[in-house]
């Protein structure tokens, strides 16, 4: 569904393009090769100004580095443009090409990776960090969360389904659940209706585990179920919250960044119980292309698919 919606988007969008360029041409007295350029840098103006605003919004700017000091400008106005990139590159590439996967790999019996994204996002935003999977041979799954705007219960069957599948096709008895932003409330939303006995780790990337003021500015039930419950008991998330054990939050791996342009605040990301690694100067959709976030999850999956095929051949 946000594949089909996004090349709608991207279609309107050159119809705008189309649209500016004519009217410079006709009424400002651009040629065509100066109206085209400006009609482009207006429509790519307008995506980094709601980025930038972003990161005002959240507090992003405001948060200082691990070592307590202020980011440096330069440094932090690189990762905005990084986040800018991400963005783009997922919006125009990624989504409106994306489909579910899975990729298996012969002789893997360690607990293969399930990949949930998040809001207004689709398996496509996983096709960069499967090549590392892949590379490391590691059998791996994408699934679609549909519809978009559902309540974050309704993505639990699906995700019971998938993982039924992928531990059918690969004959291990547990997956590992890798989760973008809310596909980590949709995975605890999973647990709390199935049960953990399928899942060996649970790692979260950005996701709001204690909502997010900035989720206000969604559309949809799921978006209203990620704003920050401010105290409110009957909220989405504090009954989520309420509704878990020790042992299910010992399943959590909360990876997150001081300067999430999404998160905020942005120890929401953080999920008590389970351990947790903050990185500094990621952007939130930059979580699923930073290096060091990569080298970080790839660590985590490594280790539980070690233990796992250790305590297997006891």
């Amino acid at each position: 569904m946000i594949a089909s919606l996004t090349r709608t988007m991207i279609a309107m969008q050159v119809l705008s393009f189309i649209a500016i360029a004519l009217l410079l041409v006709k009424f400002a007295g651009f040629g065509w090769l100066e109206a085209m350029i400006a009609s482009a840098a207006l429509l790519l103006l307008a995506r980094a100004t709601v980025i930038v605003n972003n990161y005002f919004l959240s507090g992003a700017v405001r948060q200082p580095m691990a070592d307590g000091s202020r980011v440096p400008r330069f440094a932090l106005a690189q990762r905005i443009a990084r986040e800018f990139w991400c963005s783009m590159l997922c919006w125009f590439w990624l989504f409106p090409f994306g489909r579910p996967f899975r990729i298996l790999t012969s002789g893997d019996a360690a607990p293969p990776v399930l990949m949930l994204h998040g809001y207004g996002s689709n398996s496509g935003f996983w096709q960069p960090f499967s090549q590392r999977l892949q590379a490391a041979g590691i059998s791996h799954a994408a699934i679609d969360l549909e519809p978009i705007l559902a309540d974050i219960d309704d993505y639990a069957p699906q995700i019971d389904a998938a993982v039924q599948s992928l531990c059918g096709a690969t004959g291990a008895p547990q997956v590992i659940l890798l989760c973008h932003s809310m596909g980590g409330l949709a995975a605890r939303a999973w647990l709390r209706a199935c049960g953990s006995d399928r899942a060996a780790r649970v790692i979260t990337l950005g996701t709001p585990h204690f909502g997010s003021t900035l989720a206000g500015y969604g559309m949809g039930t799921n978006a209203r179920q990620m704003l920050t419950p401010a105290g409110n008991a009957d909220s989405w998330i504090a009954q989520l919250d309420a509704s878990e054990n020790a042992d299910v939050r010992a399943l959590f791996v909360s990876i997150y960044t001081r300067h999430d342009n999404i998160v905020s605040p942005q120890s929401s990301a953080i999920l008590p119980g389970g351990s947790h690694i903050a990185l500094d100067l990621v952007g939130h959709v930059s979580l699923g292309f930073d290096d060091n976030a990569g080298k970080r999850v790839l660590a985590e999956i490594t280790s539980i698919r070690q233990s796992r095929l250790t305590a297997g051949s006891r």
